[in-house]
């Protein structure tokens, strides 16, 4: 029997985009043969793979992940190419076992996560690649976010069906023992829902970096100047202006979305307080909404519908 190296497994995959395991499996089922390996691949759907990989991938889902035990949160993004997908029961099973996984194992990055064993057999990355080539459209494990420090309550909030994920930890002294308290729970979930909502940039105005406030502050500037505002009259105007950015920005300034009259610090720390938690505050939030930052993929989809049947009537 022909001897597999490692370099005819990494020159498979990178041809193909198939997982390590299935290539492998080919080669070895090919005697070595890197293009009879390639056929074996493609008849089982595995090589499509990598022409897939590079379509864009924006629908899909955000799901969230609380282990009580260990005072800590998860988001994971899984996306596709079409909502079509996200509603099919093997792209559901797959976002529903991460879940599992991750509360099971808490990996700590993106790249520990997708290395993780999944529950079928190889990894997360390479059960990735044999969805996309079951399915037939690309899916990716794209983002993965954890939240808490162990000693801090996390919530999460989830909107749209997965369209958009919060994680929100809240702080104060003793509060480890008080984490299966339901109604700091629903505290959390509140202000979950007001980043949700709203979408803050930073926690608190001592979290804003000082390169952001110095470039705010320019732009201001430079903004009531052109307007004729005289150069006596700027600081003044510039320093109000930046309060209201950091009340629009920062998640504890900004005023709560279910009582306008109290700022979201406010409401923490008299709901807390009602609780028997005293100095009860946010400390961190992660907000993931799916497909930020992907380029979403425009044009006329019955025209391409239409394309692709056209083009299997010939085969």
């Amino acid at each position: 029997m022909a001897v597999v190296t490692a370099q005819m497994v990494k020159e498979l995959r990178e041809a193909t985009g198939a997982g390590m395991t299935d290539c492998k499996k080919a080669l070895d089922e090919a005697q070595g043969d890197i293009e009879a390996a390639l056929k074996v691949l493609r008849e089982r759907g595995l090589a499509a793979a990598a022409k897939k990989s590079s379509r864009a991938a924006s629908e899909g889902v955000v799901a969230s992940v609380i282990s009580n035990d260990l005072g800590r949160g998860y988001l994971v993004e899984v996306n596709c190419e079409t909502d079509f997908v996200t509603r099919n029961e093997e792209f559901q099973a797959f976002v529903t076992n991460l879940q599992q996984i991750i509360l099971n194992q808490s990996p700590s990055t993106l790249e520990a996560l997708t290395a993780t064993a999944y529950t079928t057999g190889g990894t997360i990355a390479e059960a990735t690649t044999n969805l996309v080539a079951k399915i037939g459209e690309n899916i990716t494990v794209r983002r993965y976010a954890t939240l808490g420090e162990g000693k801090n309550l996390v919530a999460s909030y989830v909107h749209g069906g997965g369209k958009v994920g919060v994680l929100v930890e809240l702080t104060a002294e003793g509060l480890t023992a008080q984490r299966s308290n339901p109604v700091l729970s629903e505290i959390a979930k509140d202000v979950a829902l007001q980043v949700a909502a709203m979408k803050p940039l930073y926690t608190n105005r001592e979290a804003v970096p000082a390169d952001i406030v110095k470039s705010e502050s320019e732009v201001f500037w430079t903004q009531y100047k052109n307007q004729g505002k005289p150069d006596a009259a700027l600081p003044k105007i510039v320093s109000s202006r930046m309060e209201t950015w950091h009340k629009e920005n920062c998640l504890t300034e900004q005023l709560f979305v279910k009582d306008d009259s109290k700022t979201v610090a406010a409401y923490v720390a008299d709901a807390g307080k009602q609780a028997g938690v005293a100095g009860l505050k946010v400390a961190n939030f992660v907000r993931l909404e799916l497909g930020q930052g992907v380029d979403k993929k425009t044009g006329d989809f019955a025209a391409e519908v239409a394309q692709q049947i056209a083009a299997s009537s010939k085969n």
